[in-house]
Parts: C-alpha cells; sequence; structure tokens
C-alpha cells in the first residue's frame, strides 16, 4: 500500500505533468510547494481537449503552385515535398496554421481566422505544449535558412519563413500571449491600459506585490511562487472553459486575460528577485 509521502510526490509529478501541458512553468519545490500545488490542481484540475490534427493530404486545404515544379503545395507547406524548393507562404495567415495546429480558411479577404479558430478546440486555446514544440521544430528544421544555402536556394526567403514560425510559436506557447491573440483575432484584443476593476482583486494584487518588494530571503520568494502558479493554473482553466463556450463572452474572458497579465507579470518580479538574492549571496 502506497505511503501518504509515496502519495504526495506523485501528486506533485502530476501537478508539473499538467503545469508542462499547459505551458506553465514547472519548478514546485516538493516539501514547501506541495501542499499548495497539490490544493490548485484538486481545485481546477487542466483538463485539456486533444488538439486538433492538420493532415496535408486533406482536400480541404487551399493550395498554391511549387515556383520550380509546379507541383499544388497545400497551405502552408515549405519547402515543396516533391523537389525541396522553398515556397512563399502569403501574408495573414493564422499563427496556429503557421505551425500546422489548423487548416487555413479562405475567404473573400484574404483568411478567415475567426472561422478557422471556429474549428478548434476552446477557439484554439487549448493547445498541448509539447505536441505545440514539436511542430515548430519539424517546421524549422524544414525551414532552417543554412540548410537552403547551402543548397543555392533563397536564404532570405528562409530567414523570413524562419522568424515567422518562432513569433508563432513564442506566442502561442504562453497562455497569456495565446489568450491575448485570440482575443485580438475575436475583435477584443487587450490594451497595456487595461486593468483589473475588481476591487477586492486589486488589492490583492497590490498586497501581493507588496510582500514580495519587502521579502528579504529567497524562501520567502519561493513560497510566494508556489502560490503564484496556483493561481496561473487556475485562471488558465478558467480561461480554457471561457473560450470553449459558443459563442465565447469576449468580455468576460478579456477579463480573465487581464488577471492573468498581473499574475504573470509577479511571476516574472518574482524569477528577478530570486536572481538579485542569489547574485547577492
Amino acid at each position: 500500500m502506497a505511503t501518504n509521502a509515496t502519495r504526495a510526490v506523485r501528486g506533485v509529478r502530476g501537478v508539473r505533468s499538467r503545469l508542462a501541458s499547459a505551458g506553465l512553468p514547472t519548478a514546485v519545490p516538493i516539501q514547501r510547494g506541495l501542499a499548495t500545488a497539490v490544493t490548485a490542481v484538486r481545485a481546477s484540475p487542466l483538463r485539456l481537449p486533444t488538439p486538433h490534427r492538420r493532415d496535408y493530404s486533406s482536400p480541404s486545404a487551399p493550395t498554391r503552385p511549387c515556383p520550380k515544379c509546379a507541383a499544388p503545395i497545400p497551405l502552408p507547406a515549405s519547402p515543396c515535398p516533391k523537389c525541396g524548393a522553398l515556397v512563399p507562404v502569403p501574408p495573414g495567415l493564422s499563427l496556429h496554421s503557421l505551425l500546422d495546429v489548423s487548416t487555413p480558411l479562405p475567404s473573400s479577404a484574404g483568411f478567415d481566422l475567426v472561422g478557422e479558430l471556429d474549428r478548434l478546440p476552446a477557439h484554439g486555446y487549448a493547445l498541448d505544449a509539447r505536441d505545440l514544440r514539436n511542430r515548430m521544430l519539424r517546421r524549422q528544421r524544414d525551414l532552417h535558412p543554412d540548410k537552403h544555402g547551402a543548397a543555392g536556394g533563397d536564404v532570405d526567403l528562409a530567414a523570413d519563413l524562419s522568424g515567422r514560425v518562432n513569433k508563432a510559436y513564442e506566442t502561442l506557447a504562453s497562455p497569456l500571449r495565446r489568450a491575448e491573440y485570440i482575443l485580438k483575432v475575436l475583435g477584443k484584443g487587450t490594451q497595456e491600459t487595461d486593468a483589473v476593476t475588481d476591487h477586492d482583486l486589486l488589492m490583492e494584487i497590490l498586497e501581493a506585490r507588496e510582500t514580495l518588494e519587502e521579502a528579504e530571503e529567497a524562501s520567502e520568494v519561493e513560497e510566494m511562487r508556489d502560490s503564484n502558479h496556483a493561481k496561473v493554473v487556475d485562471l488558465v482553466q478558467r480561461l480554457t472553459e471561457s473560450f470553449s463556450r459558443t459563442p465565447v463572452d469576449r468580455d468576460a474572458t478579456k477579463a480573465l486575460a487581464v488577471e492573468l497579465k498581473y499574475w504573470v507579470g509577479l511571476e516574472e518580479a518574482a524569477k528577478e528577485k530570486l536572481g538579485r538574492l542569489g547574485e547577492g549571496r
């Protein structure tokens, strides 16, 4: 029979697994962070839908001709799978399609990003972190400028496409930036001036910031980070649920994204302070 200690360790491993699936930091200390982390996951477990997997052979994928062999290449594939030549990728594609998470949806004005996100779990918010990274690595392997430079190809085009893939990954891999991007596509983008309007929540955030500024020991800062992890996990779960509604309540979802921005900011501030405390030793 498993002891309480064994169950506790398994609980932390489960927490780390769920954090990783959501693209969140997983460095939760076992001893001190156990109670907070396990409680957070039990209260709001991250049950993310299975990410949409695109098939290049799908007849619904729009195509364009390869500039070298004229073979029809489905968007956003590049280079050409037949001859290996780089194929330009038009602007206006969603970040999801650039990473092969979804199939572009043409429209009279270019591409229908809203319609494309409508076909994804949680409007494209429910993504698996490991799957997303693997897709990025596959695309970068095919687009690396050195590979095409050695073959006499278009180095500038390779660098441009590689940069677009990097930007798409950096945005979608972050739960906050992913939420902000989807809200922008849905016509409810966040602004730098957006603030939390709930008075009690604002007081809680300000108190946490003040406590962080006054902390003098690394252990105090680590304890705050443990508590902050729980809030971030909860908000990611709530955003997933909010984006899963049809239609999406854009105002309520934006409010959650703004709140997440504050806790992520506190996480970054805590990380910086830990670095300074470490340097002072």
